[in-house]
Order: C-alpha cells, then structure tokens, then sequence
C-alpha cells in the first residue's frame, strides 16, 4: 500500500483545449493506428515491434487520440523478463482476433514498468482493490483521461483458457481475452456515462486506499482548501530544526511486528506462509538484525525472542541457498519460488533480489562470524561474482536490469520455453558429467531424478516433464556419512561436476536475453551492495583480498557512469534509464534515495569526499522535489505530513501522488530515505536532515501502529530516531586497519557512521560543510559525535563489535 494525493486539475495526462476536448468535432477520416513500439528505447516496448497489436507509446499523441475518438485506453504494463509478459506476448498480442479488437475499439499502449514505476503503481494498487492480488503483465482499461475502468493480469489467449490454473505471478485462473475484451468494449459502447461515473468514483476511492503518510496530522498541519495561496517569493516560515519530533510510535512496534512476522514464518522451510515463497529481503533484513539492535531494544523484544528471530532469517537463508531460486550452476537467483519447499522457481534473474540478497547474505555471514570458511561466505562470493559477470554488468560500467525467464532450448528452435537454460533430463545430466561415480554424487547431492523432479501438481501443462531443477537436498555432510568418503572429496566431486554443467550450458544453450536498461535506483543499489562486500572482505583475513578491490572499483566505476551518462551536473537533474543513451526520463524519488545510499558507502568505505558532496547534493535535490513540507505553500496535492512523494508534483500521466512506505520486493522510497537523512545528519552533523529524518517516520505512525509488521524498513528508523546513534570519526591520515575492520565487519543493525577527517586541511568541502569540523580532536585515533554536536575521544566499547548472540543449531 502506499500513500496518495490527488494532482491538480490540468495536470494529469495529456494537455487538451477545452475546444479540442470538449466540442463535437467535424467527422473525418481516422487514420489506422500503425505499431510504434520501435520508437521506444526500452527493450521491452521494443519487444512489441513485431506484434499484431499496433502498440502506441504514453504520449500526448497516444493519449489526444483517445480523447478525439472517444475511446478507451487498453494500458498494458510488464517487464522484459517476465514469463508471463513473454507468454501474452506471444500466445495472445500476436492472436489476429485479440489484435483487431484492440486496434479498432481502444488505442493500445504499452509501458515497461521499469521506466515508469510510478504509473505501475498507481494501476497496481487499482488491481489488488479488484482482486486482491497482483503481477504483470498488468493490463488496465481506462478512460480518455486515465481513469481506470477494468483490470487484470494473465488472461489466456483465445481457445486456451481451457483448464489453466494459479500460477501467473500469483493470480487465479485466467479469463479468456476476447471475452474480457468484448465485455469492456460493451459496457464503455452501452453504459459511458456510467463506466465514465464509476471510474471518477474509483479515482477518488484509490487516494482513500493509498493513503498512508498522509493521516498523521497535527492540528493545523491540516491542509485547508481555504486556504489563500501564498505568493510566490514569500519566505518559508522556518522551522527549528534542532527540536525534537514527537509521535506514537515506539520501540514496542518493533516488538509487535517481530510477533506478528513469527505467526507466518514457515519453521519447516523458512519464509512465510505456506504456498508460493518471496525472498522478501526487507523483512529477512529486519529478522537478522534482532541481536545487532542496541540492549535497549532488545530488552523491549526479549533477548531469548531475539536469538529465535535471527534464526528464522539464518534458516530462511540457508533454504534460499539450497533451493532452486539458486542457480547452483552460474551463481545468482531466480526471482521467487512457485513452491512451499523451494523447490521450483520463476526464473527471472532481477539485479535488484541478487543486489538485496546480496547484501542479506553478507550480514549473515558476519553475524556468523565473518570467518573465511564461515557459513555463508561461499554465497557472499557467488552471487557479487554473478554480478560483475557479462549477464549483469555492461561494459560501460552500469549494471543491467534482468535476465529473462525464457529461453530457446537449443540453438536453432523457434520457440523459447520457461526455464530452459536451467533444467537438465537425468539422461542430458550424466552424459554431460561424464563419469559414473561423480553423477550419482551429484545427482544426490541436487535430487536429479530420471523422470524429473517437478511434482506433476506445480506443473499442470507438463512444462517441466521429466526435467530436473536443481536444488540442494543432502549436504556434503550427508553425502559423506553416506558414502563412506571424505566430505572434502565430496565437495571436491561436486565443484567438478558444476564446472562440466557450466562449460556445457555456456556452449551448447543459448543464454537467456538480457534486458540491457541502466536504471539509476537499481544501480544505486548494487554500489551499496558491492561495496559493503568489499570492505568486509578487505578487511577479513582471507584469499579473496582481490577480489574485493575488484568489488570496489566496480562499485567506484557504476558511480561514476551515473554522474557521467544520467546526471546533469548544469541543470541539476538526475535521469532514471540509459538505454542506448539517456532517455530523458527523469529519477523518481526512488532513484535519488538509492543512488545517495550507495553514494554514502562509497565515501565511508573509500574515504572519498566526493561521494559525500555529490550524495549530498542529491539529498538537497530529493527534498526540494519530493518531500511533503509541513509548512509550504498551500496546494491540493501536498497533504503537509512529512514524508517523500514517489513523484513530483504534476509527474506526466499519473492521477495520484504516492508515497511508498511498504516494504515489497525492494524497500520502500521512505524507508531508504529515512536511512539515508539520519546517516547524513550524522556525517554532516546537520540538524535538518535529522529532523526530517524523524518526521518522515512520524509520517506514517497512524499505520506502523495498526501493522508495524507491513514496514520493516520504517521500522529501523525508529531506533535512531528514540536512541540516536553511534557516529565515528577516524582522525588522521592512516585510520588504523583492525578499527576500521571493526566498522566495516558489523552487520546492520542501528544507526552506525564513519567519518574521516584529516587535520590541516580547512578548505575541503566537507570542512566547509560542517561548521562543527573545527571542534574534531585533532589527535590521529577516532573520536566519536554525541547527538548535541560535541566530540570526544573513542573507547574500546565505542570500537568494538557487540558480542554475537549464540546462533541456533542447524543441518
């Protein structure tokens, strides 16, 4: 769920005379709409050139003809990706019956969610008030003016609803298109003004529903409609930004979602729930940090709950790492499990689940000791080696987007099939293995069976007979104990085996198509990723020192092909897609939020205060275009909380301002960004960051109280903001390695910055930019900030890691 205000009139879509819109107009010869999906620099959209359906882009032409024709909007939004994008596209958008009612009844438009997230919002929250569910592709219906009408995701193309069950991204059994089609178009050619009231209707019924961030008002923070405007020039009332922001929401929501998580963790498998498992890291994150969290905390929680907590995410973790969302052969995962058990994947690659889980993996490791050959570090390696391969990093510095689903089986077929490149028959498996004895191991090891091992109950339409997924279900430790060899020779067996599976499927199959987007946000993300990992790593007495250089200037070169290709230093504006060039989309308050995180990383693990500045900046820059300033001038679309808008104000065809708090597949605009303004306010020692800090989680109290468990991200920012946090400051040239390991080396938890400071030098930027630089001990050492601004020298409790819990048992 997220947050909303309605634009302003005159804002929302295409701007349309009043006479064009309006006036009857004189009849005349309406030119067939022709595909331009080529125009488009999305592969995705791209993907469509060849389609039946004559696709048009979100445009003031697309959306004008509309208006002029009278005629509903079919909206189509997905991902390259997707399986079930790819599915429509080619089962039903390239069906002669689909293709002419679309054409002639509705001008088609299609729209890759990754550039326009906003817009996928907006509908999305429209389809789960439908259905309850959601996934792509979405497909919406809606008037000249945008107004949503009807909506669904997968339907089945003409003659093959047939017996087609769940599935699709999570939604029910599909209706037929031509039916569904049929029935829109009658009610809009029947009932107009009635589909017409209905959809004004839903519009405002939407902003009732996404209304979080916008209840926690105080007094007079209403906004009154009538209210006068105040010039433009006036000054802006200030506001003490050194005084304290006061709310409902405690520590003891932390204690109540960790209750309310634990009601729907899966203790057999891990994850939640019982059905189909999400990787869900914001709330794995919020699981592993219970014994990191200051005593305080866990006082609140219960040092014992703590313990069980973090093992429900040290358990969830390790079945992640056994199941086949692993891709046990080129490292990565898949984007969700269609299993209780793990044990059948999605198989999208996203750069976002393997930057997030990516990071998750890191945190478990250090929680577990952060030793070279500890639990975990294999995976850590794995997945940030995926990462910089040739499937996700360009050659130009930015990461990719996605690999997809689907793929051709072998070179030469015509047609691409789910999972292709990741599924093995038991006769393919030995043959490519080769020797006897190391294929029974290894078909042991990953439960190769000769009739497949995909229940015939996950695989209704027999996409999977007897192939093979491969998952983990016995250890080397099993396996050892089993056979009578040394888990040493097992494991060597098993790295062998994986080699001869790679360099065959690298050679004979062909790769799944990659979507080649650079997004801003997303990349933003795998900087922080990347960059915690090669820090721990440096910082870890182990073999892989170079590799986490390589990390690292992977991480410094992605920063540097933002600012270079999407960042408009003259103009100060930050753009969200490089497809082949900028494309001229601007960032939303996402991107900002992501890139300044990982901008932050950067400077506290390289020391770098060009990081800083420019992170910096991009904070400036998020809060004058995004932030929902209590105190503005009046205007019918701020609702005066506090708080980040996803978009801003009078974003191009979109009907609600959101504010996004929950935490889905990725965390949420508030949640980053209330992380990155206490991190700031630390490092910069500015009160105003802090405070808006404070006042963005207060934003969203009136829901944290009512579902805490809905937002594990906000959650973490009350700590800081009841507590404060712990800010060092490393003074001196050459900070001493096994402190900064200390740093470096903890898991997240609590508010914890780094700061570096070098005597001597008063015209540096960050110099100039904390007024209070002047105050730091000057001695080489560390020195801590304490919340009032002043300095004093570190002690060892202030340096070192907090003992780690004991950590439960497992297989």
């Amino acid at each position: 769920m997220m947050s909303a205000q309605l634009q302003q009139p005159g804002k929302v879509g295409a701007q349309l005379s009043a006479t064009e819109s309006n006036m009857e107009q004189p009849q005349r010869q309406v030119e067939p709409l022709t595909n331009r999906a080529r125009e488009s620099k999305s592969p995705y959209v791209r993907a469509h050139a060849d389609s039946l359906v004559a696709w048009q882009l979100l445009d003031d032409d697309a959306v004008s003809r509309a208006k002029r024709e009278n005629k509903l909007i079919f909206l189509s939004i997905g991902f390259l990706a997707s399986h079930y994008c790819y599915l429509t596209r080619q089962e039903s958008f390239s069906n002669p019956k689909v293709a002419s009612l679309l054409n002639e009844n509705f001008v088609p438009i299609v729209i890759d969610r990754e550039e326009r997230p906003d817009i996928d919002n907006i509908y999305m929250s429209y389809n789960q008030s439908l259905s309850g569910s959601g996934g792509w592709p979405l497909n919406v219906f809606l008037t000249p003016e945008l107004e949503p009408v009807f909506s669904g995701t997968y339907w089945a193309a003409p003659g093959v609803q047939g017996d087609v069950t769940a599935g699709n991204d999570g939604v029910e059994k599909p209706l037929d298109w031509v039916v569904v089609i049929n029935k829109v178009l009658g009610s809009w050619v029947d009932e107009e003004a009635r589909v017409r009231e209905e959809a004004k209707k839903m519009v405002v019924e939407l902003s009732h529903i996404s209304a979080e961030g916008t209840l926690n008002h105080a007094g007079n923070d209403f906004l009154q409609t009538s209210l006068p405007h105040t010039p433009v020039g006036t000054t802006p009332v200030a506001v003490d930004y050194s005084r304290e922001v006061y709310g409902e929401v405690d520590l003891d929501q932390i204690e109540e979602a960790y209750e309310r998580i634990t009601k729907t963790f899966d203790p057999m498998f891990g994850g939640f729930g019982f059905q189909d498992k999400f990787l869900t890291p914001a709330k794995l994150s919020l699981l592993l940090r219970a014994t990191r969290f200051p005593k305080v905390v866990q006082d609140v929680v219960g040092p014992n709950d703590c313990t069980y907590i973090s093992g429900m995410g040290l358990h969830t973790l390790r079945r992640i790492a056994h199941g086949a969302v692993h891709d046990h052969i080129g490292g990565g995962f898949h984007r969700y499990s269609i299993t209780r058990d793990w044990s059948l994947p999605a198989f999208e690659k996203m750069l976002i689940d393997n930057v997030l889980l990516l990071g998750l993996f890191l945190d478990a490791w250090l929680l577990s000791g952060g030793r070279k050959d500890g639990e975990f570090a294999d995976v850590v390696i794995e997945v940030a080696d995926y990462l910089i391969s040739d499937r996700m990093l360009s050659q130009k510095g930015g990461f990719f987007t996605s690999e997809a689903a689907d793929s051709y089986n072998r070179k030469g077929d015509k047609v691409k099939q789910n999972g292709a490149y990741y599924l093995w028959t038991r006769k393919e498996f030995d043959a490519v293995v080769g020797d006897v004895h190391d294929s029974e191991i290894a078909a042991a090891y990953w439960n190769v069976q000769e009739h497949g091992n995909v229940d015939r109950e996950d695989d209704p339409h027999d996409e999977f007979l007897n192939q093979n997924v491969l998952h983990i279900v016995k250890n080397s430790t099993r396996l050892s104990k089993q056979l009578g060899i040394s888990e040493d020779e097992v494991k060597q067996r098993i790295e062998a085996v994986k080699g001869k599976l790679r360099s065959y499927r690298q050679r004979e199959r062909v790769q799944p198509e990659i979507d080649t987007k650079i997004i801003t946000g997303y990349n933003g993300m795998a900087i922080a990723g990347l960059t915690r990992t090669a820090l721990a790593l440096l910082h870890t007495n182990t073999n892989a020192t170079e590799r986490g250089h390589k990390y690292l200037q992977v991480a410094k070169n992605a920063a540097l092909f933002v600012r270079n290709e999407l960042w408009d230093n003259d103009k100060k504006i930050l753009y969200r897609v490089y497809s082949g060039g900028c494309t001229g989309i601007e960032a939303f308050a996402e991107d900002y939020a992501l890139l300044i995180e990982g901008l932050v990383e950067l400077y506290e693990g390289t020391a770098e205060e060009s990081w800083l500045e420019w992170a910096d900046e991009l904070q400036t820059l998020q809060i004058k275009l995004f932030y929902d300033n209590p105190t503005p001038t009046p205007t019918t679309a701020n609702a005066r909380c506090g708080a980040f808008y996803s978009t801003v104000l009078g974003a191009p065809y979109t009907l609600l301002r959101i504010k996004d708090a929950m935490d889905t597949s990725q965390p949420s605009v508030n949640a980053v960004s209330v992380s990155n303004l206490f991190r700031l306010g630390g490092l910069l020692g500015d009160d105003k960051y802090t405070y808006l800090a404070k006042e963005s989680v207060n934003a969203f109290g009136v829901e944290m109280l009512e579902h805490p468990n809905l937002f594990p991200g906000l959650l973490c920012g009350i700590i800081p903001w009841k507590l404060g946090g712990e800010h060092l400051i490393a003074v001196g040239e050459n900070p001493a390695p096994e402190k900064l390991a200390a740093f470096h080396k903890t898991p997240r938890a609590a508010l914890h910055t780094l700061r570096y400071h070098v005597p001597g030098k008063p015209d540096s930027w960050l110099h100039r930019r904390d007024a209070k630089t002047t105050a730091i001990p000057q001695q080489a050492g560390f020195c801590t900030r304490s919340p009032g601004g002043t300095f004093r020298n570190a002690d060892e409790n202030d340096l070192s890691q907090t003992s780690l819990s004991l950590l439960p048992p497992h297989d």
